[in-house]
């Protein structure tokens, strides 16, 4: 197996635009859903790549790092199409999980999860859509930060669904993850006060396995952090979440690349190919009556949590499953649970605070767009 099997270009040397700022001693890897110049801005799909010209400048994110001095590594792996939240490429090269070999990687930004874990990276960046990078990110054991609706520029990234995409940062260091969160917004966050970190229990009891529930009540025990427990937060409000999240995507895919998968016929993995299957093929009256269901249910949310809190959710279903099968509950409640903050158009922010049975779980914080800041200043309180 080749030692940097995740990079898909790699530049030697380092390419790096300005030899001095506060970013010098950074580097960066982008998920091939990321625009750089001089090179293909992909999907994970060699057909598409094959058809298309490499790009005339970097992503509008990566020209912000690089003019504070970032170094670029180059370019890596994500999984085939960016929805199937596997990390697996059945076009490209194998990856495993770099904490555990046996454990599933997650998607769609494999590749820059395995080079910040591996620590060839300092910072990854890919598209979130579908929980591109708070995933890979929670599985890996690194920090993941997908931000509100608006606050960075999308110029240069491969679109998946417009209604969700958004950059997402991995890192190894919450105080690096933050730095480049304030490099790259694009309008300073709401200046507001953090009320309460607000635990959806519920959550937790009706998700995680009773090894994963174990570890994360004892990981509240010990720690400082004070919140209020709400209890009604349930698998229904994430099925509606989820619901709307699969028409609208659904509908958006078939917009962008609906004529080309069917003239081209890619072989996915089942997986993808299953996903694809389910939300594909959505009328536009269907469409159009779901864009008005995401906005009362963003309205609804504040029936759980208000502008001014941080709400506390798992990542994922649990620890990362092991071996090549997956349960389609697992799947399924894995999309229930990135749909509330893309619905939504939320601020998440994913911490490493779990070990179990080996492998990393992530747990997530949100707050309200434009209140990106209240998510960082929660985390920071873990690691006081």
């Amino acid at each position: 197996m080749a030692k940097n099997n995740y990079l898909i270009n790699e530049f030697k040397p380092e390419r790096q635009d300005i030899s001095s700022g506060v970013l010098a001693r950074q580097k960066l890897v982008v998920s091939d859903s990321v625009g750089l110049k001089d090179t293909v801005t992909g999907i994970g799909v060699p057909q598409w790549s094959d058809g298309h010209a490499p790009a005339h400048n970097d992503a509008h994110v990566v020209s912000t790092l690089m003019q504070s001095g970032c170094r670029l590594i180059g370019k890596t792996q994500v999984d085939e199409f960016g929805i199937s939240i596997s990390g697996k490429n059945p076009f490209l090269a194998r990856l495993k999980n770099p904490v555990s070999p046996f454990a599933r990687l997650g998607g769609s930004s494999s590749g820059a999860a395995i080079a910040v874990s591996k620590g060839s990276a300092s910072i990854g960046i890919g598209n979130d859509c579908c929980g591109g990078v708070l995933i890979p990110a929670s599985y890996s054991g690194l920090f993941g930060y997908r931000p509100s609706q608006g606050m960075v520029d999308l110029r240069g990234i491969a679109p998946i669904s417009p209604s969700f995409d958004a950059v997402g940062f991995m890192t190894k260091h919450l105080s690096t993850l933050e730095q480049i969160a304030e490099k790259c917004w694009t309008k300073p966050p709401k200046a507001v006060r953090l009320g309460a970190i607000i635990n959806a229990s519920s959550l937790f009891h009706e998700l995680l396995s009773a090894e994963a529930l174990l570890k994360w009540e004892e990981k509240l025990a010990k720690s400082k952090i004070f919140r209020n427990d709400m209890p009604s937060l349930s698998k229904l409000t994430l099925t509606q979440a989820h619901n709307i999240h699969s028409v609208i995507l659904g509908r958006e895919v078939d917009l962008q690349y609906g004529q080309w998968l069917d003239e081209q016929k890619p072989k996915f993995s089942d997986e993808t190919e299953e996903h694809l299957k389910q939300i594909r093929g959505k009328s536009f009256k269907e469409f159009v009556e779901t864009k008005k269901k995401r906005e009362f249910f963003s309205d609804s949310l504040q029936g759980f949590f208000k502008p001014g809190e941080v709400l506390m959710i798992p990542t994922s279903p649990g620890q990362p499953p092991k071996g090549e099968s997956v349960d389609e509950s697992f799947l399924t409640n894995q999309r229930r649970l990135y749909a509330i903050a893309e619905v939504a158009g939320l601020s998440q922010l994913t911490l490493p605070l779990l070990m179990v049975d080996g492998v990393p779980m992530g747990v997530s914080l949100l707050a309200y767009p434009g209140e990106d800041r209240l998510v960082f200043e929660a985390a920071s309180r873990w690691y006081m």
